[in-house]
């Protein structure tokens, strides 16, 4: 794992407003989209492999993609959330149905 993936996800571990503007600029750059995309994805392998979980962290990520990043994004990150369904993917596709409705209804 890349030092720059290690660094996003803790950032995602606290996701304040100055994380997202992070994380989202990392989106936003074409060089460095697939170490955000790669920082999401090892977040929420870590916490399947802890003893709890603490879904609503994962919830407000996919929460968060949904709302503010292309459906290309919103939609890879729900694929592969779906194709091997655990309680932390479950939380990431909670968050992104939710971001959805909301993006749906502030357009």
């Amino acid at each position: 794992m890349s030092e720059d993936v290690k660094i996003l996800i803790s950032r995602l571990g606290t996701f304040r407003p100055s994380d997202r503007s992070v994380l989202g600029r990392h989106f936003d750059d074409a060089s460095t989209r697939q170490v955000a995309v790669d920082a999401v994805k090892e977040f929420v392998l870590i916490w399947e492999r802890a003893d709890w979980l603490e879904a609503y962290s994962i919830e407000r990520i996919g929460k968060w993609i949904a709302k503010y990043q292309p459906e290309a994004i919103v939609a890879l990150f729900d694929n592969w959330s779906k194709a091997n369904p655990t309680a932390a993917r479950a939380a990431l596709t909670r968050g992104i149905e939710l971001g959805r409705i909301e993006r749906l209804e502030f357009a």
